[in-house]
């Protein structure tokens, strides 16, 4: 059986400063959702816990108190509406949600790669194709040893623009070595984490780039890694990308109902 285009477990609200748009409410959304067959709808906004010291200025009054204005979320029949977040990583042990707050969401998503956040998670000196993928690589290995609640992790567009805004980002995923890689989805898979399409890394131009845009999914699909679609929409125009743009790209990977990533 196909994978299921059913569902969209990163997308944000009002909320989220990057966003601020008074159009994308919880309501909006479940009702987008609601239009297109979904089963399964998360809101992720970005976070960062005051239990956590030293934030950047973009994450500072995003707290829980913050995020937790959403709740309680609409209820639907059809639709399970999830409540989550989206919080940083910084590469070590060092993440934007307290241990003592995981209770609080359903589900936590976590991108290993915004390095376009200077001095909070990249840094000026990892300023080549190849440093980058070898940062995407340590920076896998390491959350890959984390004590989080698995089951109830995403992780977060491992293809993403962000990656090296300041260059070939397409060079990077070509880039990044296949043997520690494929470690860290090994380990992802055997925790029971989530790994992230997010369709809004697919651009029109990701055709002429599809083996290496591909590439890492392909080698975390050969692991043994469960995915999951998300819009990772900011905008009510964002969440149209997933029922419109995952359905090439579930073929190009030959994903099946088998692949899918449940949320518990």
């Amino acid at each position: 059986m196909r994978f299921p285009v059913d569902h969209d477990l990163h997308c944000h609200t009002y909320l989220s400063l990057c966003s601020n748009d008074p159009a994308q409410t919880p309501r909006s959304i479940l009702d987008f959702a609601k239009a297109h067959g979904y089963t399964v709808q998360c809101i992720t906004d970005h976070l960062w816990d005051r239990l956590v010291p030293d934030p950047n200025g973009f994450y500072r009054p995003q707290d829980i108190e913050h995020v937790s204005e959403n709740l309680p979320l609409p209820k639907d029949e059809q639709v399970r509406m999830v409540f989550g977040c989206e919080t940083e990583y910084c590469g070590g042990t060092r993440l934007g949600l307290d241990p003592a707050n995981y209770g609080k969401f359903d589900f936590i998503v976590i991108p290993p790669n915004h390095f376009h956040m200077k001095g909070l998670v990249g840094s000026e000196s990892y300023d080549t194709e190849e440093k980058r993928a070898g940062l995407l690589a340590e920076r896998l290995e390491q959350l890959s040893r984390m004590d989080l609640p698995w089951r109830k992790v995403g992780i977060a567009h491992i293809t993403c623009g962000l990656i090296f805004s300041e260059g070939d980002q397409y060079k990077v995923y070509s880039l990044v070595d296949e043997k520690r890689f494929r470690g860290a989805m090994r380990r992802f898979a055997a925790l029971g984490a989530g790994i992230e399409i997010n369709l809004s890394c697919f651009g029109e131009g990701w055709r002429e780039h599809s083996d290496a845009m591909l590439r890492l999914y392909r080698l975390a699909g050969e692991e043994g890694c469960k995915f999951y679609l998300a819009s990772d929409a900011h905008h009510p125009e964002g969440m149209k990308v997933v029922p419109e743009r995952a359905p090439e790209v579930i073929e190009a990977l030959g994903l099946t109902k088998e692949d899918q990533f449940i949320l518990p």
